[in-house]
């Protein structure tokens, strides 16, 4: 929501292992960039919309962005390209910095995978970007992931009855890339170019993280972004009620807990007790959770942390 800044989605230039990124797509649909014919040909595979394999993310249907019909646009492109080292990050760079400048923006926020291990390789690529960790407990994003209608609910109904092994090892690899995010930022917090941000926070007390994110982001604060709800921007399903969260609504960060087993709270807060730590988030004194059971917004057994 802040001017000059083009809001792009996840274009798995980078993606976890097994998933068909765009290394993917060059290495199946284009082959070697050394030659310029094929420098031409990727382009307009990228711009083309059409659901290749290794173009599955969500940039890739460029909804809302006009300067895609632009044919001076990929011709930009194809020179940027042409004239640099060819290398994965000179295409991912030529690719974002024309986008943004046919857009008529000055810079551009994109959506990379969760998998923090890629930070050397963006920061490798853009030394001058600001990246912006954000993490949230462990238990609701277990459950996010369980519940998960694009992804995990689609194994069970392939599946049926191995249901309940499918839920429990998205919950496993839930608990997993949580501990491997934290060692990991511990690694990177040090970087002027990372910090991390708790949704928690950011559901609690909007106003005071946003202005930290803009600080970190050096963009001016404005009211309006406490106003989500009103800009132009997709707003994901929740996993667990099937409806768009738009506005910071403190209940999000907790509607997990009406959802979760007692045994999966147990498990999960065992496995990831240290690492909720590394990342400075006590749920047993975070205000959230205080708003919750003063608000009632949770059954009584269910508000104890």
């Amino acid at each position: 929501m802040s001017p000059g800044i083009l809001r792009l989605g996840d274009a798995r230039f980078l993606s976890r292992p097994g998933q068909r990124d765009f290394k993917y797509f060059l290495h199946t649909q284009v082959a070697d960039i050394s030659n310029d014919d094929n420098v031409d040909r990727m382009v307009d595979l990228c711009f083309s919309r059409r659901p290749l394999p290794g173009l599955g993310g969500a940039l890739w249907r460029f909804d809302g962005i006009k300067a895609i019909d632009n044919p001076e646009l990929k011709q930009a492109v194809a020179a940027g390209i042409k004239s640099s080292d060819r290398s994965l990050g000179a295409v991912v760079r030529v690719l974002l910095e024309e986008i943004t400048r046919f857009s008529g923006y000055d810079r551009a926020c994109v959506k990379f995978p969760v998998d923090v291990r890629h930070i050397p390789e963006l920061i490798a690529w853009f030394p001058n970007c600001r990246i912006v960790h954000i993490t949230r407990d462990p238990r609701a994003l277990a459950m996010s992931k369980s519940n998960d209608p694009s992804g995990t609910a689609i194994k069970v109904a392939e599946h049926p009855r191995l249901a309940w092994l499918i839920k429990k090892m998205a919950v496993l690899l839930t608990i997993i890339q949580y501990r491997l995010s934290a060692r990991l930022h511990l690694q990177f917090k040090g970087l002027k170019n990372y910090r991390l941000f708790r949704y928690e926070d950011l559901l609690a007390e909007p106003e005071k993280v946003l202005r930290q994110l803009c600080e970190f982001i050096q963009v001016d604060f404005r009211k309006e972004m406490l106003e989500p709800q009103k800009g132009q921007h997709e707003h994901q399903l929740s996993s667990l009620t099937g409806e768009r969260q738009k506005a910071f609504d403190p209940r999000a960060g907790v509607r997990w807990r009406t959802v979760i087993s007692r045994i999966d709270y147990w498990f999960i807060s065992c496995l990831t007790g240290r690492s909720m730590k590394k990342f400075g988030y006590d749920p047993k004194t975070h205000p959230i959770f205080e708003k919750a059971k003063e608000s009632h917004l949770l059954p009584r057994r269910q508000a104890l942390s």
